[in-house]
């Protein structure tokens, strides 16, 4: 089943949704050979890509529907369900955001964005739906306004960051970027290589080729690099729509901590955003100041030292079509993660055992 309707207004500048609810998001999701739908009712629309799982397949909308105002929620959830299960889908996924009206005030924007964020929960949770077991995308994220003069934005980031930007090439680094796919590979072998140091699941390199080659022609996906005499040492993928630009993955050589080239490589993808006229930099996850023990609280001081402001998007939720395969999956999930903590316990048991062996 596929529908095509009227797209949203996609000149919203402050729109979270509006890239991965985008046509080029969708194009990018077939080129993964996943099968999407486009469903849209009185006041939302929604991108829907089709997921599996054990207890059955899922359709799962990222950061959507897109609402033109929170009271056509409702509506989208009953009308999704409905298209669900005459698809025979176990239950869907849904994050759903409300675009900002064109040219709101970053600061109107921000503080409507986190209003919003706490409506839409109290909704989905009177009209059924659960918390995910986890956040498919943030459920907060670090806005920066991109809207200002380039001094503007620098001048909002810590002296750190602006001193790093303005002498790096003092240090030996070259900052370039290309939006031509094979650019991609370098940001691949770099990311996967912190993940392995740092303990994180990165995404496949399959799934990152195919981003760049979907979506790097139309302009919707760039590689920043930077370089010391002619070797990569740190790289970011972005993704980008005409208002906002994700920076969605991230590596480094941890041979070169000391020279940060991170920091430069960053101002300088927020810089070149604003001047091609998009108006936010969506610094793409963080973790919210009153979780201080939060696994993500480290690098997520490091996107405030960029500057803007934090913003509340949600998280992701799931509506039950079928209720007895969406208790299997829960039920599922409850005894998979009830064994991964046995297996966390055991190591960290084990790890003291010896640790204390080798003290006496």
């Amino acid at each position: 089943m596929r529908s095509t309707p009227a797209r949203p207004d996609s000149t919203s500048p402050l729109g979270p949704s509006s890239m991965l609810q985008s046509e080029p998001w969708e194009r990018f999701q077939t080129d993964l050979g996943r099968t999407t739908h486009r469903l849209h009712g009185p006041g939302w629309d929604a991108l829907v890509v089709e997921e599996r799982s054990r207890a059955g397949r899922i359709w799962y909308a990222p950061y959507g529907p897109v609402l033109q105002h929170p009271a056509a929620l409702p509506d989208a959830l009953e009308a999704l369900r409905e298209a669900a299960r005459a698809e025979s889908v176990g239950w869907l996924r849904v994050e759903p955001q409300l675009p900002a009206p064109a040219q709101t005030p970053f600061g109107d924007a921000v503080q409507r964005q986190n209003a919003t964020a706490a409506s839409l929960v109290a909704l989905l949770r009177a009209h059924g739906a659960r918390p995910a077991p986890r956040d498919i995308q943030p459920a907060h994220t670090r806005w920066v306004d991109l809207t200002r003069p380039p001094e503007a934005i620098l001048k909002a980031m810590t002296g750190t960051n602006r001193n790093l930007w303005r002498r790096h090439r003092d240090k030996g680094l070259t900052l370039s970027s290309s939006s031509h796919p094979s650019a991609a590979d370098t940001v691949i072998e770099l990311l996967h290589r912190t993940a392995g140091r740092k303990g994180f699941t990165a995404q496949t390199s399959e799934y990152l080729r195919t981003a760049a080659r979907s979506l790097g022609p139309p302009g919707s996906c760039t590689a920043y690099l930077s370089s010391v005499d002619g070797t990569v040492v740190s790289a970011l993928l972005t993704y980008d729509s005409p208002t906002t630009r994700i920076f969605a993955h991230s590596g480094m050589d941890a041979a070169v901590r000391k020279l940060r080239p991170n920091q430069p490589l960053i101002a300088q993808a927020l810089l070149d955003a604003a001047a091609q006229g998009q108006s936010v930099g969506d610094l793409f996850g963080i973790a919210p100041l009153s979780r201080p023990d939060h696994p993500w609280t480290g690098f997520s001081a490091f996107k405030r030292s960029f500057g803007g402001a934090d913003v509340a998007l949600g998280g992701t939720w799931d509506v039950p079509v079928g209720r007895a395969r969406y208790a299997a999956y829960r039920g599922m999930r409850r005894a998979r993660d009830g064994a991964v903590q046995l297996r966390a316990r055991a190591r960290t048991a084990v790890s003291e055992a010896r640790g204390s062996r080798a003290s006496n």
